[in-house]
């Protein structure tokens, strides 16, 4: 069933509140929504509870407001897909204008090669014409797992949330990367993946793309050929400006995947956050 989508008709920019205790913290960015779908902006720490491999977490980081982002967005040019490129480009160029001060990102494309700076820019509105050519790219071909680990490693060394947007018809037929190599990699980095489906020649084969989205507590969105892609965008801009960040000192720094799960303890609440770290040892980021 295709998720509803409730659009907000502008930012709100709401009062910050931070509390930080410790050093090795696992950092949880986390999306609170009603039974409707509507974002949740009035928790605390209080109306949260974490587990790690099931086991209950005191909450040490606490932050609400609004969170800077570090992204990169991945827009697929392959000639599946060339047949949407317009809506495309004015979709990709909308959301780049959605940037806030204190956000950076980088912007790239990718069919068989995948061109991408590693460079973040706090103005990504700017990079945006240089995408496309106005034709598909080639050589075709749709390498999406290569693309989502460029994305990935160009944002490894960046503090705070890293975040990995793509736009795809997700039809990978030319990728040196497989799922399995990928995924454990956006894991140990605590990468955040959202991805918005769009139908190209071959369908959406996207069970492992959306697996990766709901387990890093991103978001996968599937959209129709005459669904607004701009309102689409325009959502993962809102949700990212309206997230909340808990923390907790990780019980071992063992170097094994946890599973951890965050609540909300307030009735009709919703929390999509990711379900496993990696305890790194030898002074890595969980």
């Amino acid at each position: 069933m295709k998720p509803a989508l409730i659009f907000l008709p502008a930012l709100l920019l709401l009062p910050q509140q931070t509390f930080r205790s410790g050093v090795n913290v696992v950092s949880v960015y986390a999306t609170a929504v009603d039974r409707g779908g509507r974002f949740v902006p009035d928790l605390t720490a209080a109306d949260f509870e974490i587990t790690d491999n099931g086991r209950p977490q005191q909450i040490t980081v606490f932050e609400s407001g609004t969170l800077p982002i570090r992204m990169a967005l991945m827009v697929d040019e392959s000639p599946s897909v060339f047949a949407s490129s317009d809506r495309m480009i004015a979709a990709v160029q909308e959301f780049a204008k959605r940037f806030l001060p204190g956000d950076r990102a980088t912007i790239g494309a990718f069919s068989h090669v995948i061109p991408l700076s590693p460079e973040l820019s706090d103005a990504p509105a700017s990079v945006v014409p240089g995408l496309w050519t106005g034709r598909p790219r080639f050589p075709s071909g749709t390498a999406l797992w290569d693309a989502l680990d460029a994305a990935r490693d160009a944002l490894k060394n960046e503090a705070g949330r890293r975040v990995v947007l793509v736009l795809s018809d997700a039809d990978d037929n030319c990728s040196v990367l497989l799922p399995e190599d990928v995924i454990p990699r956006l894991e140990r980095d605590g990468t955040m993946v959202y991805a918005i489906g769009i139908k190209g020649n071959a369908g959406l084969p996207v069970r492992e793309l959306r697996d990766v989205t709901r387990d890093s507590g991103g978001y996968y969105f599937e959209l129709k050929d005459d669904d607004d892609l701009a309102a689409t965008f325009t959502r993962v801009a809102d949700e990212l400006h309206r997230q909340y960040l808990v923390g907790f000192v990780p019980p071992a720094l063992d170097g094994k995947s946890h599973q951890i799960e965050l609540k909300s303890k307030r009735s009709g609440v919703t929390v999509r956050a990711r379900r496993s770290y990696v305890a790194a040892t030898g002074g890595g980021r969980p």
